[in-house]
């Protein structure tokens, strides 16, 4: 499964989580990312330089993916993962089978992305 937006995120910022238990990052500390074991918060382009193009998906195969800037699990009580905005909305979500899941997380640039892929890696996961 594929789902994709282009948006300016508010903050410039979208986080990756269980929307039921997502524990946010204190901050980025100048990084492109940062994660709790519940949440990961992904800074992207700029409002004012444009838009960003988000992409959650189980498989990457055929996709052309940037360099791999997270990599780890994630726990998922609701069994569903969400790409969130930082007024706490739903933007994109994908079902999942198991209580945590391995997240990797992909984008074209290493300071403000504006192509992000996030797999949720359904294989991977400790049940």
């Amino acid at each position: 499964m594929k789902h994709s937006l282009t948006l300016s995120p508010p903050n410039s910022l979208v986080l990756v989580m269980d929307f039921s238990v997502g524990n946010l990052p204190a901050r980025l500390r100048g990084a492109l990312v940062a994660a709790t074991d519940s949440c990961v918060a992904i800074g992207t382009l700029s409002q004012i330089d444009g838009e960003t193009t988000i992409m959650l998906t189980d498989s990457i195969e055929g996709l052309s993916v940037g360099a791999l800037v997270f990599d780890g699990v994630l726990v998922t009580p609701s069994r569903e993962i969400s790409v969130c905005n930082v007024h706490n909305e739903k933007l994109l979500t994908l079902p999942l089978k198991a209580l945590s899941v391995r997240i990797r997380v992909f984008a074209n640039d290493l300071s403000e992305p504006d192509d992000i892929v996030v797999f949720a890696d359904t294989n991977s996961v400790i049940r």
